[in-house]
């Protein structure tokens, strides 16, 4: 799992490299986006950091996020074609 640290070091190496004003697409979840809900469907915060690490390691282990961005990159070069 990548923390928000490494993270930076990371974007920061990026900028470094292809510059402040280059273009990316990002997604990225932390664990304000890890929530469940009530019967309610009131939010209820996740409260076990383990829970947490384990549910963001799964989603950033997950080869089919991986296999749609690279399809959808292909997809939109191939009519650029």
């Amino acid at each position: 799992m990548t923390t928000l640290s490494q993270l930076k070091q990371r974007i920061d190496k990026l900028i470094e490299k292809q510059g402040e004003e280059s273009p990316c697409a990002a997604f990225i979840y932390t664990k304000e986006d890890i929530v469940q809900f009530d019967d309610d469907g009131n939010e209820v915060e996740i409260e076990d950091n383990k829970i947490i690490e384990d549910v963001l390691y799964n989603v950033q282990d997950s080869d089919w996020i991986y296999d749609s961005i690279n399809d959808t990159i292909d997809d939109q070069l191939s009519h650029r074609s």
